[in-house]
């Protein structure tokens, strides 16, 4: 009997194209973000790795950050704006944050 393993490959999400809410200093502050149901489902396809184990350190011990180059004034800028936001959010699952905060890190931080 032979058994053959593929990979599954996942068409992914142009997170370029996702309407990322504007965060202003009062959101980071005081964050009430939740995590979309389409984000979390992106996020657990990609298996963010490296972007959850920066969330982690962030989380829990604090640390430092650098941003990719190309962040600033795109997309992925208002993007790292509601990653920051929903980190500090109690609204959404911690397990959730974690995923949607780690895949946007790959965007954006240099890990």
């Amino acid at each position: 009997m032979l058994i053959v393993k593929r990979k599954l490959k996942f068409k992914t999400m142009d997170l370029s194209t996702y309407k990322f809410p504007e965060v202003t200093k009062v959101d980071l502050a005081f964050p009430t973000f939740n995590t979309p149901k389409e984000l979390v489902e992106e996020a657990k396809k990609r298996n963010p790795q490296k972007g959850m184990k920066k969330f982690s350190e962030l989380f829990y011990s604090g640390g430092k950050i650098e941003l990719k180059k190309d962040v600033e004034g795109t997309w992925k800028e208002n993007a790292y704006m509601y990653a920051r936001a929903l980190m500090g959010s109690w609204s959404p699952k911690h397990e959730h944050k974690e995923l949607v905060v780690g895949m946007i890190f790959e965007e954006c931080l240099v890990l």
